[in-house]
């Protein structure tokens, strides 16, 4: 018995450890904005203020959307927690910005495993410009806008990404920006490598919204800057 019990823990695990998501990039999309300066190297705890909102697939008391604003949690990391376990129970998800925005995964995860069925969630949209950062993917034009970093898009630009819950997720990046004409000359269009938003959005093995409840997580990897409005 101890014997198929240690190699049933040892085949959870590995199935834990290579637990991969589908990533499908959608085109970009919204409508462009332009600031004066833009610096690369966001920490977590520079995106406080970014508001994280979440549409439910399904909810245990009927709510349809929810929101939570990043806070920082030590000088380098930030948090975001939204939806609350019956009772006046804890957060229902959790966001999870650690360290340099530009090394270090951010965790997007549930957070009652062992009431899983709490709710589903279909999509979520983190908005930045609250807390003067945006997102800053690896440019289609092959220039970057001028102050930003080389950029990170989505996942690495993978076909897939650690997690495990939903079947698949694609991800979107709305609202490009720009530098201000004023700034680096006039007619200057955006680069396509920073924006204010990033759209998740996720499916369950019938391809329905959903998929995402609170025994999942997803790990993935961007990139943020600052800029000055």
């Amino acid at each position: 018995m101890k014997t198929f019990l240690f190699a049933a823990m040892c085949f959870a695990l590995q199935n834990i450890a290579l637990a991969q998501i589908n990533v499908i990039g959608l085109p970009d999309t919204g409508k462009s904005s332009a600031v004066t300066q833009f610096f690369p190297n966001v920490t977590g705890a520079g995106t406080a203020g970014a508001v994280v909102h979440v549409w439910y697939a399904a909810h245990h008391s009927g709510v349809a959307y929810d929101s939570a604003v990043v806070v920082p949690v030590s000088a380098v990391d930030g948090l975001a927690e939204g939806g609350q376990i019956p009772g006046g129970g804890g957060p229902l998800w959790r966001l999870k910005i650690a360290g340099n925005t530009s090394v270090t995964p951010w965790v997007f995860e549930g957070c009652t495993p062992l009431a899983a069925g709490l709710f589903e969630i279909a999509r979520v949209e983190i908005s930045l410009p609250s807390s003067q950062t945006a997102f800053d993917r690896v440019s289609l034009l092959g220039s970057n806008t001028f102050g930003s970093g080389p950029g990170t898009t989505f996942a690495n630009g993978l076909v897939a990404t650690p997690g495990t819950g939903p079947m698949m997720v694609t991800y979107r990046y709305v609202n490009p920006m720009k530098l201000l004409s004023a700034v680096i000359g006039a007619g200057t269009p955006p680069k396509g490598d920073v924006f204010e938003k990033l759209d998740l959005n996720f499916y369950n093995a019938a391809f329905a919204p959903g998929g995402f409840d609170g025994g999942s997580w997803i790990e993935f990897s961007v990139d943020t800057d600052r800029f000055v409005p």
